[in-house]
């Protein structure tokens, strides 16, 4: 009686791993179980960032949707999530935009604020017209602070920085306009008074 192919090649498959010939194709080597130890001992000290986070979830979802399937790259993964990807950039940027914004006005009411406890204490009371001109002074104010620190971090870069006309000349220190004069920064007027 002759035995069907199928069988006696498991039954050679069988002697074969009892005798640590044929390796189990999903074990671990030590090197791997090393490395998932030390990521597992840094995760319970510091916790999963987001992107691993995310980069777990693909790859449950994979081997859920794909049983028996290889894993693809990681570059794999992240061009099927492309959307995902952009979305909560997209969303990471709002929010940051969002809690600015809400700085920049908690900031503006102190301001306004202190400015209105110092006109109390010297018993003035303002117009709406004062107060017009005092919103329009705390906004240039903040629009010269924001140009200083723009072009404080882009003066090592060599590139140009940004006046109300000229460009910046970092030796000088100030606004070069087509004549060569420097200019005064915000106004875009010669410094030495000429026009």
């Amino acid at each position: 009686m002759k035995k069907p192919l199928s069988s006696m090649v498991s039954a050679l498959v069988l002697a074969l791993s009892g005798t640590g010939w044929v390796a189990n194709v999903g074990a671990e080597t030590p090197f791997e179980k090393s490395q998932r130890e030390d990521q597992e001992r840094y995760e319970r000290q510091h916790g999963v960032s987001p992107q691993a986070a995310q980069a777990r979830r693909w790859e449950q979802e994979w081997r859920q949707q794909h049983p028996n399937e290889p894993m693809p790259s990681f570059g794999a993964l992240e061009k099927m999530h492309r959307q995902e990807i952009i979305a909560n950039t997209n969303r990471g940027f709002a929010a940051m935009r969002q809690a600015r914004q809400q700085k920049l006005k908690d900031e503006y009411l102190m301001a306004r604020q202190l400015q209105q406890r110092q006109l109390t204490a010297r018993h003035v009371v303002w117009t709406s017209q004062q107060w017009h001109r005092w919103d329009q002074q705390y906004q240039l104010e903040h629009q010269q602070a924001a140009q200083a620190l723009f072009n404080a971090q882009h003066a090592g870069a060599g590139g140009p920085q940004f006046c109300a006309k000229g460009i910046f000349d970092g030796a000088s220190g100030g606004c070069v306009g087509e004549s060569g004069k420097i200019l005064e920064q915000n106004t875009g007027k010669p410094i030495d008074g000429s026009q």
